[in-house]
């Protein structure tokens, strides 16, 4: 398991104007928290990583992972919008921190995702704007992203360069969205059989709503 987060850390968090800060970014409490979650969900993600990847952590937090992912990888941007977190991080780390890794405290939803970027990091089950970061990743020439927003508790390898079919032409069964909405689309025969696989898409019934237009 991971190591928890310890009372001071936790403190840096909730200054008693946590939720001003918040809402000033835009976000909610939920999503501007940082949690760190178990070691098999950073191992997945750390298996994964290529060694000429350069990595966009989002909501790096304390930057336990992106620590361990620049042992791995060519370069890592870790994004965290908390500066207390950021501060924290800093000097624990002191002069040990690596050089490949740049520590920046920014929000995602403004900060420009850098162009070199090959692979996106975004733990945050309880992530908002996954729309957001995909567009921008996808945007950025980002191959990768590896995240629990839109399944929650597993974690996904997301092709963000695959083409994607609309809702109404995907075949049914599961699907994913770039929205971060997933869900099952019915066969049009209740008895049908449909495919164990999910099938990525892009303008779901969830996210035409709010994207009436069509979505990369």
């Amino acid at each position: 398991m991971a190591a928890p987060l310890n009372q001071e850390t936790q403190a840096l968090q909730f200054p008693p104007d946590w939720e001003a800060f918040a809402a000033r970014h835009g976000l909610t409490n939920w999503e501007a928290w940082f949690a760190p979650y178990d070691e098999n969900t950073y191992r997945f993600v750390l298996a994964r990583l290529r060694a000429d990847d350069v990595v966009l952590d989002i909501g790096a937090g304390d930057c336990r992972f992106a620590l361990a992912a620049a042992a791995r990888v060519k370069r890592v941007y870790a994004l965290e919008v908390q500066p207390a977190l950021v501060s924290a991080c800093l000097q624990r780390a002191g002069d040990t921190l690596p050089r490949n890794l740049h520590v920046i405290c920014a929000n995602a939803l403004d900060f420009p995702f850098p162009a070199d970027v090959t692979a996106g990091v975004l733990l945050m089950r309880h992530c908002t704007h996954f729309a957001d970061y995909f567009r921008k990743l996808q945007a950025a020439g980002a191959r990768r992203l590896f995240t629990n927003a839109r399944w929650k508790m597993a974690v996904e390898a997301v092709d963000l360069q695959a083409p994607r079919a609309f809702f109404e032409q995907a075949p049914p069964g599961w699907y994913a969205c770039t929205c971060g909405a997933v869900g099952f689309k019915a066969p049009a025969e209740p008895e049908a059989d449909v495919e164990d696989a999910v099938h990525e898409v892009k303008t779901c019934p969830q996210c035409l709503p709010v994207f009436p237009e069509s979505t990369p």
